[in-house]
């Protein structure tokens, strides 16, 4: 890819076991860095690779999105899908609006879409745009804002909401996590649980999809309870 996630300061990173109707269907590494701030703010890069399974064939899907400012403002976007139906999506904002680009093998296709205020990418089955979406809070109990989903060409007003914290089990451990939520007009709803910056769990109900971030020594959550001794 053209966009490159190789600079900076990394503010996250590591790896999510992914399901669908509760089957694990494989995993997204990824990672975030953060580099020096321009006189528009910090500039976020991020870069994810999937290895998925699906219907018994074998697809690998290569993500890179850069956003800009504290208000992570979407700058572009790429993604290539390898498997039965290659596609490409580059995605670049100019102004206050960001054109599509889609090779597939149905044709080529361009699509624009107007971004005002805050907006983010969050693409099908991406666990780690949540990282993007959840900075759009700012603080707040709850904002609107507009979310773009690039592999299905939709562009959809919703609103995030902080639910609060709230305790979350998640394989052999209690957490304490905080809780979000993405409302769409629809009433269809994504739900992230954070530790920190960090998304550690997503449901997305209407989709039958789950990511849940697998731990290594050096990233157990900070929020952790005692052990289970049930």
């Amino acid at each position: 890819m053209a966009s490159d996630a190789g600079q900076g300061d990394v503010v996250d990173g590591g790896t999510f076991t992914l399901k669908l109707q509760g089957v694990r269907i494989g995993e997204e590494r990824f990672v975030i860095r953060r580099e020096q701030a321009t006189s528009a703010g910090p500039v976020y890069r991020a870069m994810a690779e999937l290895n998925l399974k699906l219907e018994g064939r074998t697809q690998r899907i290569g993500v890179a999105l850069e956003v800009l400012g504290d208000d992570c403002r979407p700058r572009r976007y790429e993604a290539e899908i390898n498997g039965a139906e290659a596609t490409t999506i580059v995605g670049v904002v100019v102004r206050d609006r960001i054109r599509l680009e889609v090779r597939s093998p149905r044709g080529d296709e361009m699509k624009e879409f107007l971004l005002r205020g805050r907006s983010a990418v969050l693409e099908r089955r991406i666990a780690h745009h949540y990282f993007f979406v959840w900075k759009l809070l700012a603080g707040n109990p709850s904002v609107d804002a507009t979310v773009l989903t690039p592999r299905d060409r939709h562009h959809t007003p919703v609103r995030i909401e902080d639910l609060g914290e709230e305790p979350v089990r998640i394989d052999d451990r209690e957490l304490v996590l905080r809780h979000i939520a993405i409302v769409a007009e629809t009433g269809q709803s994504h739900h992230v649980w954070l530790d920190g910056d960090r998304v550690i769990r997503v449901l997305v109900p209407h989709d039958e999809f789950e990511a849940v971030r697998l731990f290594s020594a050096d990233q157990s959550p900070t929020t952790q309870g005692g052990p289970d001794e049930r």
